[in-house]
């Protein structure tokens, strides 16, 4: 080879059998991979259920108390850390790595996954291979009160179909065709204008804009194929039905989710009607904090539209919306915000 053809191997055509090799050595992987999801599930439900069970037996103030102290997010009022403070105080077997199998000592950090149950040395989360480079930085917010996703629940495309990955490989190889293996604004925006059929008005070029933005998530200028990945699986997952869902919620979502919907059923009668969610918006969004004259018509503007999305959940019209429909309706939106936020 010559010097121009050299360069051009570099340039071109390395990154892209880069890419392609990565794909390849991914779809291997995740078969393995998702036999260890699918026994995970299957004991998160067992341990679901048990816990269910044992707190029907257990008064209401006990209840409360009990999932209180094993939530683990933000929601409304809730700190990320602060109830992830209330576990590490009664823990009482002592916590091991989920990489190493190793305990941990009193002078070394647990880096919990907000997720899941899983906990890791940072060192051990560092040292996996095959994983986004986003955890170098997302690992050191565990303990904050944004919390971190680890490996397994930050990837959405192990919760894909072999059919829903490949259609997703099939898009960015075939019709994409990303320069470098990385799409840029303009590739991203000719090929929504092929699904589309038409010329884009200004306002679908606003509207591509955001969906590029929203799946540039290191805010680099470029969806790279991790990026573009768990994008289109929120877009498959989606099309799920909402029960399916549900089911590949982690025991901690759903604690985390009954924590926030027993925070606006005001009066514990297992409903939560207009009045009580408008109540729990208006009080979210009133620690906004903004300082000047529209401030009362934002936080009415922005508790409106969140209590018109609430009551959408009431499904039959019953002027309430209840535990089942809440969390079915939720289960979409809690799943696709996994993957850890990088800006």
């Amino acid at each position: 080879m010559d010097d121009d053809e050299v360069s051009s191997w570099h340039t071109k055509v390395m990154p892209k059998a880069l890419v392609v090799g990565s794909m390849i050595k991914y779809c291997k992987d995740r078969l393995k991979a998702r036999e260890e999801i699918n026994d995970f599930i299957s004991e998160m439900k067992e341990d679901l259920q048990k816990t269910s069970k044992d707190l029907s037996e257990e008064k209401p103030d006990a209840r409360e108390w009990y999932i209180r102290k094993k939530s683990c997010a933000s929601f409304l009022y809730i700190n990320h850390r602060d109830v992830e403070h209330l576990n590490q105080i009664s823990e009482e077997e002592p916590i091991a790595c989920s990489a190493c199998k190793m305990e941990f000592r009193e002078v070394e950090t647990e880096y919990p996954c907000r997720v899941c149950d899983s906990v890791f040395h940072k060192d051990c989360v560092l040292e996996m291979k095959d994983i986004h480079p986003s955890h170098i930085e997302a690992v050191e917010k565990a303990n904050t009160s944004v919390g971190w996703s680890c490996p397994a629940c930050d990837d959405l495309g192990l919760l894909l179909t072999e059919e829903e990955l490949q259609d997703i490989i099939d898009t960015f190889e075939e019709e994409i065709k990303p320069k470098d293996g990385q799409i840029s604004p303009g590739e991203f925006k000719n090929f929504k204008k092929k699904q589309l059929g038409q010329q884009l008005s200004e306002e679908d070029h606003e509207h591509l804009d955001l969906e590029f933005r929203l799946a540039d998530r290191d805010g680099n200028g470029i969806i790279d194929w991790w990026e573009f990945l768990n994008y289109q699986a929120k877009v498959k997952l989606a099309m799920r039905d909402q029960r399916e869902l549900v089911d590949m919620l982690t025991e901690k979502e759903v604690r985390v989710a009954k924590l926030a919907f027993a925070h606006m059923d005001v009066n514990k009668d297992g409903k939560v009607t207009e009045l009580e969610a408008k109540k729990a918006f208006s009080d979210y969004f009133g620690q906004v904090n903004m300082n000047d004259r529209r401030r009362c018509s934002v936080i009415e503007s922005y508790a409106r539209h969140a209590t018109a999305r609430a009551m959408a959940l009431d499904i039959k019209d019953a002027g309430a919306v209840t535990w089942p429909e809440f969390l079915n309706g939720q289960a979409k939106f809690i799943i696709g915000v996994r993957p850890n936020p990088t800006q």
